[in-house]
């Protein structure tokens, strides 16, 4: 007589518990990690009643961000143009600006500049010490 010998079932091991050790482990991480948070802005805008500001022309200097290529103008300096923004900084901070915070950065950018070119002059303007700073779109 033969015998059949069974077939020994496998046992399944429970996977009810990972999802829970999956929500602590989320949790955890969540409760441990560092959020930096970065300074924005800083923009006060005039009063809707306010007069208009008149400034001279020779204490406003224009920054033209055109695609890769920023340009500086003034009446003390004349006309400049960049071809990095690493140039654009050491010329910047090159520059001898008396009573820089009564000065006015006036940034323009044209449709084909990138976000991030035009935030980089922009902070490139407030690093050098402009308090007051314009920022226009030109079509």
């Amino acid at each position: 007589m033969i015998q059949l010998k069974k077939k020994k079932e496998l046992e399944e091991i429970s996977a009810s518990s990972m999802s829970d050790i999956a929500f602590l482990l989320l949790v955890f991480f969540m409760v441990t990690a560092v959020f930096f948070v970065k300074e924005g802005l800083n923009i006060s805008l005039p009063r809707k009643d306010a007069e208009p500001t008149l400034i001279l022309r020779e204490n406003v200097y224009e920054v033209l961000v055109s695609g890769d290529v920023i340009k500086m103008r003034n009446t003390k300096i004349g006309t400049r143009e960049f071809s990095s923004l690493k140039e654009f900084r050491k010329e910047l901070n090159a520059l001898e600006i008396d009573n820089i915070s009564e000065k006015v950065a006036l940034v323009k950018t044209t449709g084909d500049t990138k976000y991030a070119n035009m935030l980089d002059a922009l902070s490139a303007v407030q690093l050098r010490g402009f308090t007051k700073v314009s920022v226009k779109r030109l079509k």
